[in-house]
């Protein structure tokens, strides 16, 4: 009488089965991954200690992200901002009086007297202001810049009930300037704004003694537009 029969396991029923699945899932994960890279903002540090991560795990390494493309007939046009604080200094003489430019590392800043653009306790550009501005906007189009808007005030502490605080006033003010460059078609997602107060004094409101120093003070009431090259 024959004896029962008996099966020998495979090699890969041994265990080519399970590492073909798991296999899978890690190819899945690193396809998900990269799906999410590609729809979202990059964030270079948590891309490297994922991407590192997955590597290990599979074996591999995970694709660099690429830079955003900038188009060709952007780049035809791009200035450097030594050129660019020329053509604005150029188109400006005639307001020297109510506003200043500076190089800073890449970047151009002009430095927009707050006496000038509003009114006190306003948020709200003078007229003034809006044919300066007309001045500034047109070398900052169709380039790809990024601008930066930061409001500055005095010490003098404000209570309205349009701004409770230096913040909200600095803020505002700001965004009034942004809004301006974003409505002659200067692009909503290259502007950053920010309202900083009376934190970033451009000369000491106070001098040793605390007595409030006039002069000081107008000249820290200022708008600054930082600008610089897309990365």
């Amino acid at each position: 009488m024959p004896g029962p029969v008996k099966f020998k396991r495979t090699e890969r029923e041994q265990g080519g089965a399970w590492e073909l699945s798991f296999a899978d899932m890690m190819t899945l994960i690193l396809c998900f991954f990269i799906l999410m890279v590609t729809v979202s903002e990059v964030n270079r540090e948590q891309y490297e200690v994922v991407a590192e991560s997955l590597g290990e795990a599979m074996g591999t390494k995970a694709p660099e992200p690429e830079a955003p493309m900038i188009p060709a007939e952007w780049r035809q046009r791009l200035k450097s901002m030594e050129d660019v604080r020329h053509e604005i200094t150029a188109r400006t003489r005639h307001a020297s009086d109510a506003l200043s430019l500076e190089m800073r590392p890449n970047a151009v800043a002009v430095n927009l007297r707050g006496a000038v653009f509003f009114e006190l306790g306003s948020a709200e550009l003078t007229p003034t202001a809006l044919e300066i501005l007309a001045d500034i906007a047109p070398p900052l189009m169709g380039i790809p810049y990024r601008m930066t808007v930061e409001g500055h005030t005095d010490n003098i502490p404000i209570k309205s009930s349009a701004f409770p605080s230096n913040w909200e006033l600095s803020a505002a003010r700001a965004s009034a300037v942004a809004r301006y460059f974003i409505d002659h078609g200067f692009p909503r997602d290259h502007v950053q704004v920010m309202g900083l107060a009376d934190t970033r004094p451009k000369r000491p409101n106070m001098d040793i003694h605390g007595n409030a120093i006039a002069e000081n003070q107008a000249q820290n009431r200022r708008i600054v537009i930082l600008v610089e090259p897309m990365e």
